[in-house]
Formats: structure tokens, sequence, C-alpha cells
């Protein structure tokens, strides 16, 4: 891959850098996200992956197939807006820019413990967050539907300890242990019948999830909290197959779950102040930077932020302003660099008022307001063109070199966390 900049470089930084921030704003309008809601999705999870690669690189490692159903789905809702929002200079001078996240405001004084985790789905998602609740001294019973997958989820959870180790200072004995807390099952009563909080992580399938959600509201305890991590679907679409939707919330990590410490909290329309209090006290335990959400909403905040840049990138190179190559590289040395310490407002608001809504009363005119799939994904995926899984994308891809991009990015995660989080037991 270039390092190189391509001749329009400072244009493509400002498009894209105006693109996250119009759907920042806008999110912020709707009332569904506080400003400091917003900078800690970005600074935690967003922007540490965009500081290490560009957006056409992050999601080829997921497939153009899968990311075509998914930016399918948010373009049509991400902002349009051509003019500066006539909220700017309030909402950039409304004290929630600098406050960390740490509350939904349910009083935590409600809060009930939780000391056994069943988790759902032992995959890519699964298995990080299975291993960093047991490094965290709590009980987990993970469940999968095969042995052969659950094997390959606990050397995947060793691996990854280790990795911690190198930022929490774990000892040996401590990765040991914590292993020795993760129990495995195939059977989803044995997995879920001693819970204090289930979290599913099977596949981004709606019938899988209600089918789950409904098996697991026969088979938990009555005071378990089920939680899913879809990134997809809403908390209300699968609260509805349980007699507990008081009990049922979205916990959306992003991956690696484990080296990447936001989460954002979605409560349904009837999750209780209890069941948000709990998951508050618990992740804060854990270290974990919230981000709740005030509704639902699709997309929650960091995928809209995500489609967001992406529809942009991929207009910038539609419109002959650089390769994908070129625009990774502007992507990641010029905004990404600054977004695991500032997100979009707090440097907004750095910057001023003033200064802020020149740029984007330059370049909002520009930008791409399409609200079907860009031209340029549907002949990737028509080309069968389809990222790392395939071996060819935007880049060509060799089973050496995918594997040293997730190295490359796991070790610059493991570095930003070394430097940025504060290492917390529990």
């Amino acid at each position: 891959m270039t390092s190189s900049q391509p001749e329009h470089a400072a244009t493509i930084e400002a498009r894209v850098r105006c693109a996250l921030l119009r759907e920042s704003l806008a999110l912020v309008a709707r009332g569904v996200a506080t400003p400091g809601a917003v900078d800690t999705v970005v600074r935690t999870t967003v922007g540490r992956r965009l500081s290490v690669a560009g957006p056409f690189a992050i999601w080829e490692q997921i497939g153009w197939d899968l990311v075509q159903v998914i930016v399918g789905e948010l373009v049509r809702e991400i902002s349009n807006a051509t003019t500066t929002l006539d909220a700017l200079d309030t909402i950039l001078a409304s004290a929630s820019v600098a406050t960390p996240v740490e509350t939904d405001g349910a009083d935590s004084g409600a809060a009930k413990s939780v000391q056994r985790v069943a988790v759902v789905g032992a995959g890519l998602m699964g298995h990080g967050i299975a291993l960093e609740f047991a490094a965290a001294g709590r009980d987990v019973y993970l469940h999968d539907i095969s042995s052969e997958l659950l094997t390959q989820a606990v050397d995947r959870a060793r691996v990854g300890l280790q990795a911690l180790a190198l930022t929490r200072q774990l000892s040996d004995a401590d990765v040991n242990a914590a292993l020795g807390r993760i129990r495995t099952t195939t059977e989803l009563r044995e997995c879920a019948n001693a819970a204090d909080l289930v979290v599913e992580a099977a596949s981004e399938n709606r019938e899988l999830k209600q089918r789950i959600f409904g098996e697991l509201d026969v088979y938990a305890p009555a005071h378990a909290i089920l939680a899913s991590n879809t990134s997809t679907f809403l908390p209300s679409s699968y609260a509805s197959t349980t007699s507990r939707p008081a009990q049922v919330i979205g916990i959306h990590y992003f991956n690696p779950p484990h080296l990447l410490p936001g989460v954002e909290l979605i409560r349904g329309p009837a999750t209780s102040d209890q069941t948000a209090a709990t998951i508050t006290a618990l992740y804060r335990a854990l270290g974990k930077q919230l981000a709740p959400l005030n509704g639902e909403i699709q997309g929650f905040i960091g995928n809209r932020l995500q489609a967001a840049v992406l529809r942009e990138a991929i207009a910038v190179v539609e419109d002959g302003l650089g390769s994908p190559a070129e625009v990774d590289a502007v992507v990641s040395a010029e905004i990404g660099r600054r977004l695991p310490d500032a997100g979009p407002f707090a440097q907004a608001s750095a910057a001023g008022a003033y200064a802020t809504r020149a740029l984007l009363e330059e370049h909002l005119p520009l930008l791409s307001n399409k609200r079907e799939i860009p031209g340029l994904l549907r002949q990737k995926v028509k080309a069968g063109e389809l990222g790392v899984k395939v071996g060819q994308g935007f880049y060509s891809w060799t089973p050496e070199s995918a594997e040293a991009w997730r190295r490359h990015m796991s070790d610059a995660l493991l570095d930003l966390a070394a430097r940025l989080d504060i290492p917390t037991t529990a």
C-alpha cells in the first residue's frame, strides 16, 4: 500500500472531515446522542482504527458484499445537509463536549451485581467479549454450535489475553486464571441457566437473534439481563420475543472488542433504569468507556459515522481526486491521527465556531448526498472483488499480507491502549 499524498490531499481531507462532522452534528441535533457520546465513540473505537488504516483497507477485511448491505441501509438515513446546522454554535458551546461519558443518567444506586456472564456466539466478537469478562474476574460460559468452534475460540482468547497483558500488566498466572474462568458448551440452556447477564454475539440475522432471545428468556434466570452485541438490529426487535423487555439492552462493541475500549449502550423503549444502571456500573468496572444513546436509531453512532466517512471516501475517488490507496493514506495520516485524542466536537470546539462554520460552509455543498449504494462499490461486488476473503478488492491480498495487516492493526491498537487507557482492575 502506498503512503504517498495525492495532489488533492487537502480537498480529500476537508471533505472526509466534514462528512464525519456533518453526521456527528445530525446525531446531536436529532437528540439521540450528546457531543460527549459521539466523541467517546470516535476517540475509543472508530478513530483509533482510522489512525492505523483508511476506510477502504478497513472495510476490505469483512468483504464488500457485506459492506454493501450495511452501507446500503445507512446511506438512506445519514445526513445530507448542504448548509450549516443552525444549532452549530449551541452544540459547540455545550459543556458535554468536554465531559467524559460514563452513565446514561440511570441511578447507579439501583445497579445489581453481575458475577456470571454467558456469551452466545464464540466467533470474531464473542471470544473477545468473553476474555475481557474473564480477565476482570467474572465467570464466563461461552456457547457455540460445535466443540470445534469453541476450541478455536478458547485458543483465540488465550492470544487475546496475552495481548492484554502487554497493556494491563497481567502476569502469566493472571492469563491462566482468566482462561480457567471460561467454560464452554454447545447447549444454550447450560450456558444461560445461571447467568446474571447474557451477551448474544451470534451472526447478524434477525430471525436467528429473535429465536435465540426467545430461548434465552426460557433458560436464563428471572433476574438475568439479556443483551445483544448486534450492530444492525434495534433492541425493540429482539426484546419483543421475550417476557422481560425491561431487562433487554443493546451493548455494541467494536472489533476487536478487547482492544477497543468504547461501547455503545442502546436502550429499547421498555429498557428499565435498573437494567441501564447495572450495565453502566458493570462496564465502568471493566474499564470500558460508554456512549449511551438517547433512543433507538439505525446504525447507532459508530456505524453511521463510518458509513458517512466511507460514502465520502468513495465519492472522492469517483470525482477523480485520488485512488482508494491515496484516500486511505490521507485519512489515516491527516484525520485519523488526531481522532484517538480528540473527537470531532472536541476538535471543532478547539478550532472555534467561526472556523468550523467556515469549513462546513465551504465544503458541505461538495459532499456526496447519494441515497443509493455508490456505483464504485456496486462494481466491486459485481466483479466479485470482495476484499480479503477472495484476495482482491481495492487492494490485492495474500494470506500472508492479510495476516500482516491484522497484526499491524492489533499492534497499533495495543500501542494506543498503552498510551491512552488507564489500566483498571475489577
